[in-house]
């Protein structure tokens, strides 16, 4: 899985480069999470701009075309490398999660914001989950619980503070491996399609015009989609 330090660093350094609305690395681990866990597939030029948060009344945070296609290439790099590790070995997936240095504990919340997102751009085939077994309902009521507790937390203010809340159990790496690895079980029964995209690196051979057709597959122009520059 493209999740050595060195591959980190590059990718953290490109999407820090986007912006402050841009994804960090462990949202965009559960934003991939979700996308791949998705009952329908998802074209990248729908969940591309999500990353860097792009609106179509937005300025595009890419400086040219080249910096967009490296970008989008170590984006891409790294949902194969999900969808690879979730097809081929998924006793090997582990969530992405950050620990605050201080207090020790699993930063969940970065992450469920990406997983989160995911589930927004499709709510609607999420709905297929109602009839699965008891186990897969579970899994996603446990990914759901979090998302609640985290917009709690985020929307909390002086009148309803996190402290009068009711103490809340903190999920742990393998807790949130398992819901994952119980929705991917369910997900291969019932789509089993590959979810790998093809997207190579940005050399000359493989560039991409501004007119040319978005290789996402959207059918829209490159600079209308994820070339948007």
């Amino acid at each position: 899985m493209a999740k050595s330090a060195n591959y980190l660093d590059r990718l953290d350094d490109a999407l820090e480069a986007l912006g402050p609305d841009a994804m960090l690395v462990e949202e965009l681990d559960g934003f991939v999470a979700g996308l791949l866990l998705c009952p329908e597939p998802i074209k990248p030029g729908d969940w591309l701009p999500v990353v860097y948060d792009a609106g179509d009344d937005q300025a595009s945070p890419f400086t040219d075309l080249a910096h967009a296609n490296r970008v989008f290439a170590l984006i891409v790099q790294y949902y194969n490398s999900v969808a690879r590790t979730l097809s081929d070995h998924p006793e090997r997936y582990q969530p992405l999660l950050p620990v605050d240095p201080e207090s020790g504990e699993l930063v969940w919340q970065v992450w469920i914001d990406g997983f989160a997102a995911a589930t927004d751009l499709r709510p609607e085939a999420w709905s297929r989950l109602d009839d699965a077994d008891e186990a897969t309902t579970a899994a996603f009521d446990g990914l759901l619980d979090l998302i609640e507790i985290a917009d709690a937390e985020a929307n909390a203010d002086a009148d309803n503070p996190p402290s009068d809340r009711p103490a809340v159990t903190v999920p742990n790496s393998d807790q949130i491996a398992g819901w994952i690895l119980t929705l991917n079980r369910w997900r291969i029964a019932h789509n089993p399609a590959p979810r790998e995209i093809e997207w190579g690196p940005p050399s000359a051979a493989r560039k991409v015009g501004r007119n040319d057709p978005c290789p996402c597959g959207s059918g829209k122009k490159y600079k209308r989609c994820c070339g948007k520059t």
